[in-house]
């Protein structure tokens, strides 16, 4: 599922709108704050670019957590240790997916002047891009008695990253496109750019499939698994520069 996005179409007027003409009768001079000026007759240009490409989300991430109730804290304790131990075993018999446990807490809490109550929980966290295998291995965590808190798709690092280049080198063409088009524009000569900035490059924006989670039961102690269908990420590589239009 694709949420729309508005794409930056810049006018030749709003490009124009942020060239600084400078005529000075001494070349590369240098004005009252230290800024150094281009040459007479030269033209200074700032200007940005942005390119998207949109994949398909390739990592299915899943977040559970045991908890356990009682007047004794030991209890508590003894219940999640025992559930995660035996979350952990099944869990290392699936290869394909990362398991990794995630907070534990055991607290107090006060329910009136002279009655106690301990609660714990503890998290497990599942990784994988196999969907089937991780969906299968929650739904048997859930069997245990584990309670899903979250499930959503991303986009992998890696496959984010391969595609970076490639925006990347489309992003500087359309930086060159808009200096050689101004340039004609304003009749200059020729252009040079300078100061290229690929810093601050935006991080994937994400736009998450639907993860929806089937509670019903198969039988008293089996948990029918999860079902979860990937959306799409949209990876965004922006550049800036400053053009010297010649005359």
């Amino acid at each position: 599922m694709r949420s729309p996005l508005s794409c930056f179409c810049p006018s030749l007027a709003a490009i124009l709108a942020t060239v600084l003409l400078v005529g000075l009768p001494a070349p590369a001079a240098a004005d009252d704050d230290g800024l150094r000026l281009p040459p007479t007759g030269h033209t200074l240009l700032n200007l940005s670019a942005s390119e998207r490409m949109t994949l398909p989300q390739d990592l299915l991430g899943a977040s559970l957590r045991v908890e356990s109730r009682s007047a004794d804290p030991r209890k508590v304790q003894d219940d999640i240790n025992k559930a995660m131990t035996a979350a952990l075993a099944l869990t290392k018999a699936v290869a394909a997916v990362k398991t990794t446990t995630g907070s534990y807490q055991v607290y107090e809490q006060r329910l009136e002047r002279n009655v106690r109550l301990w609660q714990g929980q503890q998290s497990l966290q599942l990784e994988s891009k196999d969907s089937a295998a991780l969906l299968d291995l929650a739904g048997r965590l859930q069997g245990l008695g584990f309670v899903m808190s979250g499930m959503n798709w991303s986009l992998s690092p890696e496959r984010a990253e391969s595609v970076r280049d490639e925006l990347m080198v489309k992003a500087l063409g359309k930086l060159r496109d808009k200096a050689a088009l101004v340039a004609r524009t304003l009749g200059k000569s020729g252009y040079e750019l300078t100061d290229i900035n690929l810093a601050g490059v935006p991080q994937p924006m994400p736009m998450y499939g639907a993860a929806r989670m089937e509670m019903a039961m198969a039988s008293d102690s089996a948990v029918a698994p999860p079902v979860a269908e990937a959306g799409e990420t949209e990876v965004t590589v922006g550049v800036s520069a400053r053009a010297l239009l010649k005359p």
